[in-house]
């Protein structure tokens, strides 16, 4: 089974900031821009639910919020927010392909068959609306790819 997962931690204040129409607002002081423990902020994990455990990661350093899809030819695709596609192992979690789409992925991405070929599609487009509570986080995403809005599609090669 495959999770995306984000990995963040955050300090919470208790004093109710002053409500003001038109502002974001969630009842609370909070800085949301520190990456939990090891230093990163997204993980596609793989687990392993007979053995109950982590089988392998694959970090990230910003974090992500897209789908996987995995194949019966055993592969493990997911975007980042930085728009890089990533064919992965889906055993050992190697990455074996990667292709920047040029904007943020966080669609998940899914595969067809026509006239006996397999391919795999996902849409890159990152939005401009990454959530004010992100603070220094949401505009390094922000920063870390352009917006878009782009239906990308490949053709998996026959074995």
């Amino acid at each position: 089974m495959y999770i995306p997962s984000i990995n963040l931690c955050m300090d919470m204040e208790g004093a109710e900031p002053a409500y003001e129409r038109g502002k974001f607002y969630l009842a609370f002081e909070f800085d949301l821009g520190k990456s939990g423990p090891g230093g990163y902020m997204g993980e596609l994990i793989a687990w392993d639910p007979v053995k109950q455990q982590k089988a392998w990661g694959n970090k990230d350093e910003l974090p992500w919020l897209g789908g996987t899809l995995t194949t019966a030819g055993g592969l493990t695709f997911h975007g980042d927010v930085r728009g890089w596609f990533k064919a992965l192992d889906a055993k050992s979690g190697q990455m074996l392909w990667q292709f920047n789409t040029g904007s943020g992925i966080s669609a998940a991405p899914m595969t067809y068959a026509v006239g006996g070929k397999q391919y795999v599609a996902v849409v890159s487009g990152r939005t401009f609306t990454i959530p004010l509570f992100l603070g220094p986080v949401g505009a390094k995403m922000v920063a870390a790819s352009p917006e878009g809005g782009t239906l990308f599609v490949f053709e998996l090669p026959t074995q």
